[in-house]
């Protein structure tokens, strides 16, 4: 038991705060990609997932979230991890800028509010990004 604790102590101590974030946006991330793939067919005849699928297949969309997610992952057992928080903010971005322009040409109802979401968390994985000494000014 004693063993136990001191193991995930030594986890807590070498992920950090920003490190337990990248673990949740690669959660996060990882699990949005499976679901773009395995999409069941009442889910990809749904306005959003059609027009995706008139860019790209629905697999192709998962790549990118795979890719970040992975990223994500790696770089939380990282000393510099600025390039996952940029992936992971970057990703969400593109994401609502995709429901956005879906919104725009018509062809999702409510693809500014999806927008707003994805830019919203974009903009709250800049905020865990920033460093203490920048936050605490």
């Amino acid at each position: 038991m004693n063993q136990a604790i001191r193991w995930w102590q030594g986890l807590r101590s070498r992920v950090g705060r920003r490190g337990a974030a990248l673990l949740f946006f690669a959660l996060l991330d990882l699990v949005f990609a499976q679901g773009l793939v395995w999409a069941p067919a009442e889910t990809r005849s749904s306005s959003t997932y059609a027009f995706l699928s008139t860019i790209l297949p629905l697999w192709a969309w998962a790549i990118p979230w795979a890719a970040v997610g992975l990223v994500c992952l790696v770089y939380a057992f990282a000393r510099e991890d600025r390039p996952a928080f940029i992936a992971a903010s970057g990703l969400k971005v593109g994401w609502a800028a995709l429901h956005l322009a879906g919104w725009l040409v018509g062809e999702i109802p409510r693809g500014y509010l999806a927008a707003a979401i994805w830019l919203g968390f974009a903009g709250f994985v800049q905020v865990i990004a920033l460093p203490d000494k920048q936050w605490n000014r």
